[in-house]
């Protein structure tokens, strides 16, 4: 019986930072083996300087002798943009979808990055991956604005997919829904300033807020909204919202639990607190949400253009 590659995606993962090196390759398997890729492991830490090319392999599914998974990691320390994307486009096939996940912080990686966005159908970062301040979500905020054509995900926006559930149930009593027009003030606690921007984000969008500047956003009405947000706890991790109206105190913390929030109302609409599941995704399996929808996601390109006048 001939041998069949049958990989379906090119999948390549950037790393500079020694540290999540592990952690990034970890979750990277994760992903491809589920789904029959190509990985290219572009190693530009150092710690793996001069070492040659390494490749490997999986065999998935009921025929042993079908392989559908390979990984080749290179040090990419010594090779300019060009060379990196050469190494590539020679492995690689430009028959199936190509995506990038940019893991990197060292500014000296632009070049590669800039290289490797030509040979790129999707873009993967995660603003909270690396940092919990706003520095990432900032420089992609100018990205997006100055290029708009990139297909881009967000894993740290994928992940508030729980949290915008929970919130639903705070107004799942159709007598309450004039609440959500009342809204005068939000406050977050994350360990990440991403999830904390990209939740109020999403409110505008969904409430028709207008942001007008740093923490300050108006309503329909055009009366004025606060935001603020308090980084504490686990970095990636929304650790309790507050939405206060002109009669009500709304709130959702994480309990004991960190898979199951407790949320309860205060005020006029006074209601004991109950207690809902977050169903939080592993970043390997956000990872495949990211891959597998299909285009531009046109609610958090919304979102991140009301976090760009948030932030200032």
């Amino acid at each position: 019986m001939t041998r069949v590659s049958a990989s379906t995606l090119n999948f390549l993962v950037w790393i500079d930072d020694d540290g999540r090196r592990e952690w990034v390759l970890e979750r990277a398997a994760r992903f491809t083996e589920k789904h029959p890729s190509l990985m290219l492991v572009l190693d530009n830490t150092g710690a793996h300087a001069g070492r040659e090319p390494v490749a490997s392999a999986s065999r998935q599914g009921e025929l042993h002798d079908t392989m559908q998974s390979e990984r080749i990691d290179v040090d990419v320390t010594e090779l300019d943009a060009q060379a990196v994307v050469a190494f590539c486009t020679e492995r690689y096939s430009p028959s199936v979808q190509t995506v990038l996940w940019w893991t990197g912080s060292n500014p000296r990686s632009s070049e590669a990055f800039e290289a490797l966005l030509g040979i790129a159908g999707l873009l993967i970062v995660d603003s909270s991956g690396a940092t919990g301040d706003d520095s990432a979500l900032s420089r992609l905020i100018g990205f997006h604005r100055d290029r708009p054509q990139v297909v881009l995900r967000d894993l740290a926006w994928l992940r508030l997919g729980p949290w915008r559930d929970m919130i639903a149930h705070f107004f799942d009593n159709p007598e309450l829904l004039n609440e959500l027009f009342q809204i005068r003030k939000v406050a977050i606690v994350s360990g990440s300033t991403s999830e904390a921007l990209y939740l109020a984000g999403w409110l505008a969008s969904r409430l028709e807020w207008t942001p007008t500047g740093p923490g300050q956003l108006r309503d329909r009405d055009g009366k004025e909204i606060s935001f603020s947000h308090r980084r504490e706890g686990e970095m990636r991790r929304v650790h309790s919202i507050c939405l206060d109206s002109e009669t009500s105190w709304y709130h959702g913390e994480v309990t004991s639990d960190p898979d199951v929030v407790s949320i309860w109302v205060e005020g006029a609409h006074a209601r004991d607190a109950r207690l809902f599941p977050l169903h939080l995704l592993d970043t390997a399996s956000l990872i495949e949400r990211a891959i597998l929808d299909e285009g531009a996601d046109e609610l958090f390109e919304i979102a991140l253009k009301a976090v760009g006048t948030l932030l200032g």
